[in-house]
């Protein structure tokens, strides 16, 4: 057969012609311009990404005539030898079908004597991780004190197999995949060179089903043009390849976000009755959603994104129907199902569950928007109208709100526990430098639980987080002075003071009441122990449950009963 397919036709040969690998080309050509050459190499990288072209390369440029060159000529005997891998100074060895210690034993005998021809003896291992225990020891000492003018090279997709003994010998060199641009570019400049014409959509399909192969896009361009002849059109090169039109995406995104979960299988349906594999398509359509996450929070100008210009004005369309909280769950959903998919006895099943799920998904309430309406919060319709919250009726239980300077006891900056229950509490949460026990015996007045202030605190706390707003909701006093601001809370909401004593939500508080205060300011969040209305016989833990403002939101949310009470404290 006189043909040749173009992934040899267009070899480099050359390190400035591989693609994709600049910084290990420009590595190599420093070593042998500087003749720093190791006598080790391991090439690791996915399938077709340039790690036996580079190794090939290498080889050429120390033994080319004219060398050692970063050029070589590709004239000479030897350049020619090599390009064709028939060289009597260069080896090539598959280790997957000569893995035993026979055969390295033989490369051993034969790395003894010096070059027939060349300057240097190479040895390219090719897939070196299929080496078994006994061969990579018996080449253990030929790469620690290799002969003199002889080089290895170790090229391999699972560098992780390698022993590493074997790989503190040699310079590791990890080759990337190429990325989405990189290779429809390489696609565009040999189409040209074969002077073929093609639509973009068309090497935008073949660039994305290489998925990051430049060999692979190679062998797909080649297969195209056999099947298409001096023209590639998008609609048969996606039927060849099997990948799903860009349209199908479109109209899928567009069901999702009308909540249609019928056209939704529907689609599904028709897929399969097409024959297309839909394991192939679950991943198409996790890359789809990939890029709508890209355009939504990156614009549809940017790099990241992987599709060709004309479609990014419909992508930048469907991002604006999709929070990027939204599109993130999507993600996940499509991920976790691709993965179930491999081992599912009937993959399409698994499909289909995910993409209900995006349908629905965004029907459920978040647990902060959940908690902020069991706490009383208002929504963010108010919020975002500028109406005013709705007064709350004072707790008649909580007397030092109105502004009666409370009696001079000390505030626990922690959840009170019975004094026989001391040693045996658990500890506590770890808290901020901030939230300190108070040193004075005498606490200054506090302010009115109706001050615009505090209210404005609150309105700012629940535009930055709705969890933190409800938090706020159940302070039984507070003070603003000499730079500090301190929130007092009842003993029933010592859930409030254990979540506001973590660091990140007392940033963020510090943050919302800096605003409001207009300073900057020091936040202090402790427990009132004061409240004389609890008996000093302790109430059971039941009733002081049914009692909780929580839990009786919860019972009344949900319309449950409360079943059993564990009191914690007490453990």
């Amino acid at each position: 057969m006189s043909y040749q397919v173009i992934a040899r036709k267009y070899r480099p040969q050359v390190f400035d012609e591989v693609a994709g690998q600049r910084l290990i080309t420009d590595t190599l050509k420093n070593a042998v311009l500087h003749n720093r050459v190791a006598h080790g190499y391991i090439f690791s990288g996915g399938r077709g990404v340039g790690k036996t072209t580079t190794a090939r390369i290498l080889a050429k440029s120390l033994n080319c005539t004219k060398g050692p060159t970063v050029s070589p000529c590709g004239e000479c005997p030897s350049c020619r030898e090599i390009a064709q891998g028939n060289s009597v100074d260069v080896f090539e060895i598959d280790a997957a079908s000569n893995r035993g210690i026979d055969e390295i034993r033989e490369l051993r005998e034969t790395v003894r004597y010096l070059p027939a021809r060349d300057p240097y003896k190479v040895f390219i291992i090719d897939e070196a991780h299929m080496l078994t225990t006994e061969a990579f020891n018996a080449l253990l000492k030929t790469l620690e004190e290799p002969p003199a003018r002889s080089l290895f090279v170790l090229c391999t997709t699972e560098p992780h197999k390698l022993p590493t003994t074997i790989q503190s010998r040699c310079q590791h060199f990890s080759f990337r995949l190429l990325d989405y641009a990189e290779i429809f570019d390489r696609l565009k400049w040999v189409l040209n060179k074969e002077q073929i014409e093609a639509d973009e959509g068309a090497l935008s399909a073949v660039a994305e089903a290489a998925e990051g192969s430049l060999r692979d896009a190679l062998s797909l361009l080649d297969q195209a043009i056999a099947s298409s002849g001096k023209r590639l059109e998008e609609v048969h090169i996606r039927q060849l390849l099997g990948v799903v039109p860009s349209r199908v995406l479109v109209e899928l995104v567009e069901a999702i976000d009308a909540g249609n979960a019928g056209q939704v299988l529907e689609t599904v349906g028709r897929l399969s009755a097409e024959g297309y594999e839909l394991n192939h398509f679950c991943g198409e359509f996790t890359r789809y959603i990939r890029n709508l996450a890209v355009a939504k929070s990156c614009g549809p100008a940017s790099n990241l994104l992987q599709l060709p210009e004309g479609e990014r004005a419909v992508l930048a369309g469907l991002a604006e129907q999709f929070s990027e909280e939204d599109l993130a769950r999507f993600f996940q959903i499509l991920i976790r199902a691709e993965g179930e998919m491999r081992y599912a006895l009937n993959p399409r099943f698994q499909l289909e569950l995910a993409l209900l799920k995006m349908v629905h998904i965004r029907k459920l309430t978040s647990l902060e928007n959940l908690l902020a309406d069991l706490r009383g919060s208002r929504p963010a319709e108010a919020l975002k109208a500028g109406t005013k919250q709705p007064e709350r009726l004072p707790s008649p239980s909580v007397d030092f709100k109105k502004g009666a300077q409370p009696p001079p006891r000390p505030i626990r900056s922690a959840p009170v526990r019975p004094a026989n229950d001391q040693q045996s509490a658990d500890p506590l949460p770890s808290r901020s430098p901030e939230v300190t026990e108070q040193s004075s015996d005498r606490i200054p007045s506090l302010q009115k639980a109706d001050d615009p202030r505090l209210d404005k605190i609150k309105r700012l706390a629940f535009g930055q987080s709705k969890l933190l707003s409800s938090c706020l909701d159940p302070i039984t006093g507070w003070r603003f002075e000499n730079g500090e601001v301190r929130f007092l809370f009842s003993k029933n909401n010592s859930w409030a003071v254990d979540f506001l004593s973590a660091r990140e939500q007392q940033e963020k508080l510090r943050s919302v009441c800096a605003e409001a205060l207009g300073q900057p300011v020091k936040i202090y969040v402790t427990l009132d122990d004061r409240e004389g209305s609890e008996p000093k016989t302790r109430r059971s833990a039941r009733v002081r449950a049914e009692s909780d403002q929580g839990v009786e939101a919860i019972v009344k949310k949900f319309q449950c009963t409360l079943v059993d009470v564990i009191d914690l404290s007490r453990e």
